[in-house]
């Protein structure tokens, strides 16, 4: 079933909500340092470091996920929205609206899963 007009204008009305509240959240973060204090054991030192990996590693998957709502958003300009990448077959809207910069429909994201 090819995707009406109106579910196409609401999934980018989401992608552009989305897109925003995840630079907002990378802006943050990227200028959000953990404070380097020389006070401590090695364990707090440790800890520190592994808090500095985590925050690295989220906003290395945010940048991801906005990299896949911007391919998203020029799908849908180039009207090629919906489709998925690897079987060319439409993607079901109901996976579109819990994920709409889904690459994949169901299927093929299962296989490449496995």
């Amino acid at each position: 079933m090819v995707l009406k007009s109106n579910q196409i204008k609401e999934l980018k009305k989401i992608l552009i909500s989305k897109r925003d509240d995840l630079l907002k959240i990378v802006t943050r973060k990227k200028y959000r340092d953990l404070p380097d204090t020389e006070t401590g054991d090695e364990i707090d030192n440790a800890l520190q470091s592994v808090e500095k990996e985590i925050l690295f590693e989220l906003t290395n998957n945010e940048k991801v996920t906005l990299d896949n709502i911007e391919a998203a958003l020029r799908k849908i300009e180039k009207k090629k929205y919906g489709i998925c990448e690897l079987c060319h077959k439409k993607i079901a809207y109901r996976r579109l609206k819990v994920m709409p910069w889904a690459r994949y429909c169901i299927k093929c994201q299962n296989k490449a899963e496995k």
